[in-house]
């Protein structure tokens, strides 16, 4: 007896085979019962009502024949390959009909719930033809859904029945960080600096690795003549210089318990990730050397340097999957293990929360060891309901103690981040939707000093 509700329960929810009456039909049945039932006072019995009532439903059923049946009715899915979070998407979905009868569809896909969608309703899906059919999804997470099911009910030709069918079509949905600061960078980097007040410097003449002393050739600049060879030699000399070799960039990502605090949009996490892929196409147009480390407890992700916008990919299939660990960051793990893997000089650069990163006194001593060989500097999330607290009016006692607690807090954070400084290591906050910006703008301004 469950299992027959079950599968009663499962067509009424569009999750099996089947057929089932339209409202249109059980209006026609209502509306014959009534119209009998009022007749009956006068000349006929109850018997006579079901009789008639009966045998227009048997009647009904022959609008069953002019509608395709299950097999003659075909799906295909198509999903885009990434799909980017927060960003609309489009889902084709192609019916082939292969019956000589037109029929009016409504479906039901099996996306995730964390999908956000509206199904097209009463399409018509054309006899002996392929038809189809665009819906927008908005995934509001990141990671690897699975999307197997595809859930379809189409009615017969006068509209009194809906067969129900069930595809399965098995497809794999990869959500991927937003990329839209990425590729605001890359469309035109002096004006996505523009509002941070960092300008890209374009290198020097006569900048870079020293490669030969050559003889002066018509067309040579003039500054680069070694005035003391060509004394030398008695014949004019100039020096040869070769382009400098990338840089190193590592990026650190913080997978910890405290990046998965909300925020307007996602969590911090979602942010970290969208300002890394953005400061790594930074680096990587300037031709330099990017490496990438998640981590939390232990290591989640590495991705060895490399140079080239296609190592883009990489990196992105790489963090993708990465959602937060309910531990604690273990920093001293991590400082260990950029020091075994990352032997050139690089910038490090750490997305992490700075609240719990500057009250880590233990570390100093790791981070003096780092720094003997790198650039070392970490870039937070500035809390806005600790902020907004700050400049709340008090306009009671409890607005007033929660208005002095905020200020000790931001004072007691200034403190720490000024005694990190002194220390040498550079600690940086910054708004959630300017996140990306300034951590471009933090390396930017480390090549235009010339600190690499």
């Amino acid at each position: 007896m469950t299992r027959l509700f079950k599968n009663w329960w499962d067509r009424l929810l569009f999750r099996d085979r089947g057929i089932i009456p339209t409202p249109r039909l059980l209006f026609l049945v209502a509306g014959v019962g009534v119209l009998l039932t009022i007749i009956s006072v006068w000349r006929y019995s109850l018997l006579y009502i079901c009789i008639a009532t009966a045998l227009v439903i048997a009647l009904s059923l022959l609008d069953l024949l002019f509608s395709p049946r299950r097999k003659q009715v075909k799906a295909n899915r198509v999903i885009p390959d990434e799909l980017e979070r927060q960003k609309n998407h489009s889902i084709t979905i192609t019916f082939q009909n292969d019956s000589s009868y037109d029929c009016m569809m409504r479906m039901v896909d099996q996306i995730p719930t964390s999908f956000q969608t509206v199904y097209p309703f009463n399409q018509i899906i054309k006899g002996n033809q392929t038809t189809t059919i665009t819906y927008e999804v908005l995934p509001l997470e990141r990671g690897k859904f699975s999307i197997d099911r595809l859930y379809v009910r189409y009615k017969s030709k006068f509209g009194l029945w809906e067969k129900q069918k069930t595809f399965s079509i098995e497809e794999v949905a990869h959500v991927i960080p937003n990329l839209t600061e990425m590729n605001r960078y890359l469309s035109d980097p002096q004006k996505y600096l523009l509002h941070e007040g960092v300008k890209i410097r374009k290198q020097k003449s006569g900048i870079g690795e020293f490669s030969k002393v050559r003889s002066y050739v018509v067309g040579d600049d003039p500054r680069k003549i070694n005035w003391r060879q060509s004394a030398k030699l008695q014949e004019i000399m100039t020096n040869e210089y070769e382009p400098e070799h990338g840089k190193y960039v590592t990026l650190l990502i913080d997978c910890g318990r405290m990046m998965g605090v909300e925020l307007t949009k996602g969590n911090r996490l979602e942010k970290v990730l969208e300002a890394t892929m953005a400061t790594a196409a930074a680096a990587l147009k300037n031709g330099d050397y990017v490496s990438v480390i998640a981590f939390s407890k232990d290591i989640h992700a590495y991705v060895p340097p490399a140079k080239g916008l296609e190592h883009l990919d990489k990196i992105l299939h790489a963090i993708y999957p990465l959602q937060v660990d309910p531990s604690e960051s273990n920093y001293q793990n991590v400082l260990h293990y950029v020091q075994l893997k990352q032997k050139k000089r690089s910038l490090l650069l750490l997305f992490s929360d700075v609240h719990t990163f500057i009250h880590e006194d233990s570390m100093l001593q790791s981070l003096r060891q780092v720094r003997r060989k790198h650039l070392f500097m970490i870039i937070g999330i500035e809390d806005e309901q600790l902020q907004a607290k700050r400049s709340v009016y008090p306009s009671s006692v409890s607005l007033a103690m929660e208005k002095a607690i905020a200020q000790k807090q931001l004072q007691f954070k200034n403190k720490q981040i000024l005694k990190w400084g002194k220390q040498g290591f550079s600690v940086l906050e910054a708004p959630e939707d300017r996140l990306a910006v300034r951590s471009i703008s933090v390396y930017v301004d480390q090549l235009n000093r010339g600190a690499l």
